[in-house]
């Protein structure tokens, strides 16, 4: 993985859901987290230095996926931003910071936004991760761009919420990892 030489430094700042996922059951650690969690480690055996950020609703989102799914489009088409807890990571001392959520109505949870936007990510590259079942990135990767146009995008990487479950995941990760450039 090269960012630029010298890059050394990453924050993993994540949105994953737990309890009942559309195409996989129910669970007890959400398919993004674990995403995160593996590119963590990946990186971490890499010599990189990393931080995570998990993002946690004030108030939890509903654990059955009707509900979940219901509450999730009604907080996009109020342009909704929930509430977080803790502060927003600073970010001065990251070089680079990847940004994992599940794809929610064709869109990164709103609580994502409530963050995002608390942070400085000017002249940051921001490397993208998302879950989903069947959408890939769903416009999300260009959502970003245009909202943080002072941050540089890097390629992301779009799975399905199984396949982030599956062993050879890490294989496809690491892949993604030595591509970006």
């Amino acid at each position: 993985m090269c960012y630029n030489e010298g890059m050394k430094r990453v924050l993993i700042v994540y949105f994953s859901q737990a309890g009942e996922v559309y195409n996989v059951g129910t669970v007890e650690v959400g398919n993004t987290e674990i995403m995160a969690n593996n590119i963590a480690d990946i990186l971490r055996e890499r010599d990189f230095a990393v931080d995570t950020f998990k993002i946690e609703p004030v108030e939890p989102y509903p654990l059955e996926y009707q509900p979940l799914i219901e509450l999730a489009q009604q907080e996009i088409e109020q342009n909704a931003r929930p509430d977080f807890k803790g502060e927003a990571p600073k970010t001065a001392d990251y070089d680079a910071i990847f940004v994992g959520y599940p794809i929610w109505w064709g869109e990164l949870p709103m609580v994502v936004y409530s963050v995002l936007e608390q942070m400085d990510l000017k002249d940051k590259w921001i490397i993208p991760f998302n879950t989903h079942e069947g959408s890939g990135d769903a416009g999300t990767y260009d959502t970003l761009k245009k909202k943080f146009p002072e941050a540089k995008l890097r390629t992301g990487l779009a799975i399905t919420g199984r396949a982030a479950r599956e062993e050879k995941s890490l294989e496809h990760l690491r892949d993604w990892l030595n591509e970006i450039k």
